[in-house]
């Protein structure tokens, strides 16, 4: 058996174990009965290891939105209809694929071969984030936040719960820092204007102390929020900008947040 995770495009083999089952073939002196029920045993002893192991990955560590179980036709049924998993991991089930692999091979083919139904179901997860998002915005509640500068201001301030973002967003953060007295000047401009921006900043002095050595540094606005959502526990999702609920997340900007709480009250 083994255990992967997908999060984003990226899969990570968790572990692997033997099944330490005997084969169908009985060893000589043994009766048919016997070994069928000897082999039972060990097959029920195995799925409860495989079951106990799933719960502590997906559940204590890291709890997963969805499950995909792969396996040889009647082991994996088996295992699924003898209720060896905890509840929440069985409800969350999207999706059983056929395989004869086992281990790290099983598990990148189990995500290949789940390649559709894990689009669809993002794209499910992604709409759901956005109703809640413009729930929030619509009810007055205080914790429906949404525009760049805004959202950025929450984020830092550790107020944000789940900043959303599409991924057509397009838009860069330059950076320059005086290597005089180590000021710090930024903006956010669209891609096509990083260059001009990096050589506004490399042939203006700095602002606190008129030096012109300056590092000048550019970045993607995901991946700066990404850091400044992992400082302040924040949960980031890149919204797919070409869906019909990307579309409502770009009426408001393109970013969007729900806060924690209501940062105009007191928490």
């Amino acid at each position: 058996a083994g255990w992967g995770l997908l999060y984003g495009d990226k899969i990570e083999v968790l572990s692997q174990t033997g099944s330490g089952v005997a084969g169908k073939h009985r060893q000589g002196g043994q009766s048919a009965k016997r070994f069928q029920k000897l082999r039972e045993m060990e097959l029920s002893y195995f799925y409860n290891r495989v079951a106990q192991t799933t719960r502590e990955y997906f559940i204590d560590i890291y709890p997963v939105k969805g499950l995909i179980i792969s396996g040889p036709g009647p082991t994996k049924e088996d295992f699924i209809n003898g209720n060896y998993l905890e509840y929440r991991l069985q409800n969350n089930i999207i999706n059983t694929i056929d395989s004869g692999y086992a281990g790290a091979e099983g598990i990148r083919e189990a995500f290949s071969k789940s390649g559709d139904i894990l689009g669809n179901f993002r794209l499910v997860e992604e709409k759901k984030l956005i109703e809640d998002l413009f729930r929030e915005v619509n009810t007055n509640t205080g914790k429906g936040s949404y525009g760049l500068q805004e959202v950025i201001g929450y984020l830092k301030n550790n107020v944000v719960k789940i900043l959303m973002i599409t991924d057509n967003t397009n838009l860069h953060r330059v950076e320059a820092e005086c290597k005089r007295c180590k000021h710090i000047e930024e903006d956010i401009v669209e891609r096509q204007l990083v260059i001009p921006k990096k050589t506004e900043y490399k042939n203006k002095p700095c602002t606190e102390c008129n030096a012109m050595d300056k590092e000048v540094n550019e970045q993607d606005i995901v991946d700066y929020l990404q850091i400044i959502a992992a400082k302040t526990g924040s949960q980031l999702e890149v919204i797919s900008g070409s869906a019909e609920h990307g579309n409502m997340l770009a009426s408001l900007g393109k970013v969007g947040a729900i806060l924690r709480y209501n940062p105009g009250h007191s928490k």
